[in-house]
């Protein structure tokens, strides 16, 4: 494979390509359905957990609630999702999949799936398997760093 990274990259400017990359490809993909990037670990989400809050879905991914709200705000707006009101919580609302999104999943799998056999090409199963527990090790350490500095909660 043709080296085109420079070697003085830091691990955080790695993981940056990785993720722009891999949105690109993503949102490049995904042109003709309307959606972006953005909306995917939503989609996915309640394929697997259905019926679930706006706030399980921040926690789930470490992300702000706006960046989650914005998110199932398009998604219901393209009819992808519905939002009903947690009868246990009124100011909650619990989210599940339309039939639309129930359709439109196994395309947006497929395309991530792509992705993720196109970039690990080569390795093998042990490979893959080691590479995703430093992976995993990396970003609980990077959470746990986060969490150590002051402000960290602001953005949850």
């Amino acid at each position: 494979m043709q080296d085109i990274l420079n070697k003085d990259i830091p691990l955080g400017g790695l993981f940056s390509i990785i993720y722009r990359s891999r949105n690109i490809y993503l949102n490049n993909s995904m042109n003709t359905t309307g959606l972006s990037q953005g909306q995917v670990f939503a989609l996915i989400t309640l394929s697997k957990e259905n019926n679930i809050t706006q706030d399980r879905i921040a926690e789930l991914f470490y992300l702000d609630k706006g960046t989650v709200a914005r998110a199932v705000r398009k998604l219901e707006d393209s009819g992808y999702i519905c939002r009903t009101q947690d009868p246990d919580n009124r100011r909650a609302h619990r989210l599940s999949l339309t039939e639309k999104g129930g359709k439109i999943l196994p395309y947006i799998k497929e395309i991530a799936n792509k992705w993720d056999k196109d970039v690990c090409k080569g390795f093998s199963p042990e490979d893959l398997d080691k590479f995703n527990s430093l992976l995993r090790t990396i970003c609980e350490r990077s959470l746990l760093s986060a969490m150590e500095v002051p402000g960290y909660g602001d953005r949850l």
